[in-house]
């Protein structure tokens, strides 16, 4: 007689068995690493940029800097970030008090759709 005759795996450690939930999670975890992956570089920057932004706005506030400087500056952090025309801007400069827009879209890939990330911040740098 067989000693299988109630249809119970005779090999429950054969070499190469795997079951569907261990696949489906590590697929899972692939997608969920795949985003991360092309997420972070483009928040990082997002956040670098905000950073020196900010710094900018609080020293020119500080230090009453002129418009021609602070556009001369915002446009090499423009360029630094590749960022387009128009992206950072002066909204207004008042003694004390400076307020920059910043305004720009960056495309994502994920191979089977494009993720339209919208950045739209305000930075308000004040005197002490």
């Amino acid at each position: 007689m067989s000693s299988n005759a109630t249809g119970a795996d005779a090999r429950p450690r054969e070499r190469g068995a795997i079951s569907i939930k261990v696949l489906l999670t590590l697929i899972l975890i692939g997608i969920a690493a795949f985003i991360v992956i092309k997420i972070t570089p483009v928040y990082i920057d997002e956040r670098q940029l905000a950073f020196k932004v900010d710094d900018l706005a609080n020293k020119s506030a500080v230090r009453n800097t002129k418009e021609v400087d602070i556009n001369k500056a915002i446009e090499i952090i423009r360029q630094e970030y590749e960022l387009p025309e128009n992206s950072i801007s002066l909204v207004s400069r008042e003694p004390g008090r400076i307020k920059i827009s910043i305004n720009y879209q960056k495309d994502i890939d994920f191979l089977v759709t494009t993720y339209q990330r919208k950045v739209n911040y305000t930075v308000n740098g004040k005197d002490l």
